[in-house]
């Protein structure tokens, strides 16, 4: 009697922990106007900018309910990126050309800094010495600002294209790439001496940007001719074009760097593309809801979060199995 009380016990508090997730469908109110969504180092909390409002939404990911937290976060914080030890978090604000500086976990303000006008997007260099801001600039051209985190001031201001809204770099730090929406071009910037080293032609209002673990592909979505480019970083070459639903915006990257969400602002959409995918690939749909984006995979690849701009939620999505990539087959030797 006493083994039965135990397997049920047992089983109750595994089902319980069951139901403490937040579950997929689940579409949860935020801020006004959220846009970036960023999940923290250890993947129990998504910290959502919201420029409407003003403040950051930081939603528990390993709850039954997300306990929307807000925080303060300046006038009209868009583009984050983490400190590279995982223990601070840095915010843009577009209004006043700050960046604002967050420790973790308590998301207490402990610094801010100036850069250029209308600072869009941020990335952290891996070397953890550096944090680059992707900029409109003041005159008709863009900028990127190379703000030393030990010096605390902007040292290199990057000339680039028109309306930068997206900045990644390589895995080495070595390089950075810039998507300009207004003049459909991409800079590459090598960061060891602060240059433009090429422009490159792409499509009509790129949006998006994300690289592959290797490095090796760099994907670029573009909001105004709907679909995804694959390039060919080594050869400098575009290996695929995929049409894609209506206004794709960010690009979100598995865990295993299989599987690519594109949310699609006009569709009311996200879309799931193979990371190997091509021109002839199947693209997958999601429906969610009003004008999202911006999505995150959380830890375990089989689910996303999306900002949905227009309806003010961040909704999770389950991955359908079908859109899943195929488990590359190991290979194996005999001795």
């Amino acid at each position: 009697m006493r083994r039965l009380q135990i397997i049920v016990l047992a089983t109750l508090a595994l089902s319980a922990g069951a139901a403490a997730q937040w579950a997929p469908g689940t579409a949860v109110k935020v801020g006004k106007a959220p846009n970036f969504i960023r999940l923290t180092p250890d993947g129990k909390q998504a910290v959502v900018a919201n420029y409407g409002s003003n403040d950051l939404s930081v939603l528990r990911v390993d709850a039954a309910k997300p306990e929307d937290r807000r925080v303060p976060a300046g006038f009209g914080p868009l583009g984050m990126a983490f400190r590279a030890d995982g223990q601070g978090l840095y915010v843009g604000d577009k209004d006043s050309g700050l960046i604002k500086e967050f420790t973790l976990p308590g998301f207490d303000m402990v610094d801010s800094y100036k850069v250029g006008h209308i600072p869009t997007d941020l990335v952290a260099t891996p070397d953890g010495y550096t944090l680059l801001a992707a900029n409109f600039g003041k005159g008709k051209f863009g900028r990127v600002d190379v703000l030393d985190l030990q010096k605390k001031r902007v040292v290199e201001s990057i000339q680039v294209g028109v309306r930068p809204l997206a900045i990644v770099t390589n895995p080495g730090g070595s390089v950075a790439y810039v998507a300009n929406s207004a003049s459909n071009t991409l800079s590459v910037i090598s960061l060891e001496v602060y240059k433009v080293l090429e422009t490159i032609p792409v499509g009509e209002g790129p949006m998006g940007l994300a690289m592959s673990r290797n490095g090796r592909k760099l994907f670029i979505s573009h909001s105004r001719s709907n679909d995804l480019w694959v390039y060919d970083v080594r050869r400098k070459a575009v290996l695929h074009k995929i049409a894609l639903p209506a206004g794709p915006f960010r690009i979100a990257v598995s865990p295993d760097d299989r599987l690519l969400a594109i949310p699609c602002f006009g569709a009311h959409a996200v879309a799931l593309v193979d990371s190997d995918a091509t021109s002839d690939s199947k693209v997958y749909s999601v429906a969610v809801k009003k004008n999202p984006v911006e999505a995150v995979f959380l830890p375990d690849g089989l689910s996303l979060l999306v900002a949905c701009e227009g309806d003010e939620r961040v909704m999770k999505v389950a991955v359908p199995a079908a859109a899943r990539p195929v488990p590359a087959k190991e290979e194996t030797t005999n001795d």
